[in-house]
């Protein structure tokens, strides 16, 4: 029902000030074209008003052509050329835009075209799950998440991963950033957080809303060195094992060891493992998670579904060791859960009935072509004489590493104006501006029949 603040009227009457008001909506597209103005009786009783009050509003707009009479029916918005504004300045980045693909590739984001998400299958199991847990779902929430997903979890990472897991230990969130203000919470403020001095700024970003110490690392080629986070006194380290992004290297052994005998050392050391982008390996058998080598429970293991299913779910989750769990529980299981119990129940079943098992083998198959396609397009093309490809073995992304003497700026610029979107690797190298020449290739969501011209495009912006 329409609401409107009639005691902001001053000393125009009633009437007036509501056909102004409607008014106002109608041009600003609050109230839509087509759609019905509440009835008169109903309308006038909602904001305690006469109903001729509201009837002489309502005539005032027939007059002037913004509703339309149906008989028996009532009033409805009609069509209009709407020209008005909102009134002052819009702030800059409050503008409403429809979120779509605005380049002809994007090589950048993380998005996937519809063809890749088992849209029938996951409408059938949601439908089951509103038929068979209709008491369930209309339970709060636990703030720990659905125990038959975190069930279905524990069996996933233990025949995938070699991850030996208690439903108790896992924790569901609304996305990693929701999961790691939590842990912020359940660390407290004299925590100091290493993160590597490579990689994506969101993490600094959220420490700093959250007023938490940290500090940027010194990495080599195999990650965070020890003497670094020692040099830094850091009681928890971000790392990504499987996936360095965007490098994409692997953590040898060695440097695992190390870090974990470092975490071992004190009681108040963690590292936090983020398994980015690791279901998705082209190449050897999949790479054990440093959680799985933890004997000590000094390992926080996190991962989401929003790479290997649709960003949108919002589902993530994280496993704590023993000690933490205990620790959560007293402190932050007030906590309500902030994943949809539907949602929750469904990907449980989707997990348990081996759907995610054939749909992450479905989805490597189809990166791997489109990996190989694109790298077989650009070394095909002019671009390739100056190129080299550096090919991590997993994740969705290579780096292109060109011969030319373009700044980093201006060679992203340059390809933007082929509309196309693409980062350098200098955007990730968080404590240091330097040129590196070299173009972080994220193609998960280019389109198959654009590969070529892609390709072409690429060429064209960077040898002109």
């Amino acid at each position: 029902m329409l609401t409107y603040n009639l005691s902001k009227r001053g000393k125009t009457p009633i009437y007036e000030y509501l056909y102004k008001c409607i008014r106002d909506d109608i041009l600003m597209g609050r109230i839509k074209a087509g759609d019905k103005l509440p009835s008169k009786r109903s309308f006038a009783k909602h904001l305690g008003v006469s109903v001729i009050t509201v009837e002489n509003a309502y005539t005032q707009l027939l007059i002037e052509g913004y509703v339309s009479s149906v008989e028996k029916s009532g009033f409805y918005v009609t069509s209009l050329e709407r020209s008005g504004k909102a009134k002052g300045p819009v702030p800059k980045g409050l503008i409403e835009e429809e979120f779509e693909y605005s380049y002809f590739s994007d090589l950048r984001s993380n998005r996937l075209q519809r063809l890749n998400f088992p849209f029938s299958t996951w409408a059938r199991l949601m439908r089951y799950t509103i038929s068979s847990y209709d008491d369930a779902l209309l339970k709060t929430v636990p703030y720990n998440g659905i125990y038959e997903l975190r069930e279905a979890l524990c069996t996933y990472l233990h025949n995938n991963k070699g991850m030996n897991v208690e439903p108790y230990q896992i924790f569901i969130g609304s996305g990693t950033e929701y999961l790691y203000s939590r842990l912020i919470q359940l660390f407290g403020t004299d925590t100091r957080w290493a993160i590597a001095n490579i990689g994506n700024q969101k993490i600094a970003n959220i420490y700093d809303m959250y007023n938490a110490k940290w500090s940027f690392v010194d990495t080599d080629n195999m990650g965070p060195l020890v003497e670094s986070l020692i040099r830094h006194r850091s009681n928890v380290v971000h790392i990504s094992p499987a996936n360095n992004f965007p490098i994409g290297n692997v953590m040898q052994v060695k440097r695992r060891q190390e870090l974990l005998a470092w975490a071992e050392a004190s009681s108040e050391r963690y590292i936090l493992e983020d398994d980015y982008d690791s279901e998705f390996r082209y190449r050897g058998a999949p790479i054990e998670p440093v959680y799985a080598m933890d004997t000590a429970g000094r390992v926080i293991y996190l991962n989401t579904f929003s790479k290997t299913l649709i960003p949108s779910l919002r589902i993530s989750y994280m496993v704590l060791p023993p000690e933490l769990v205990e620790r959560y529980q007293k402190k932050l299981s007030f906590y309500s859960g902030t994943v949809s119990s539907i949602e929750q129940y469904t990907l449980a079943h989707f997990i348990r009935d081996g759907y995610y098992e054939r749909h992450i083998n479905h989805m490597r198959n189809y990166f791997r072509t489109i990996r190989e396609s694109l790298i077989g397009a650009i070394m095909d093309s002019e671009l390739g004489r100056i190129s080299t490809i550096i090919e991590p073995s997993a994740g969705t992304h290579f780096l292109l590493k060109i011969d030319t003497k373009k700044k980093d700026r201006r060679l992203t610029e340059d390809i933007r104006k082929m509309d196309i979107e693409v980062a350098a690797l200098s955007e990730y190298l968080l404590t240091r501006s330097r040129d590196t020449h070299t173009l972080v290739i994220n193609y998960c969501g280019i389109h198959r029949d654009r590969i070529d011209e892609t390709a072409d495009r690429l060429a064209e912006a960077v040898l002109k």
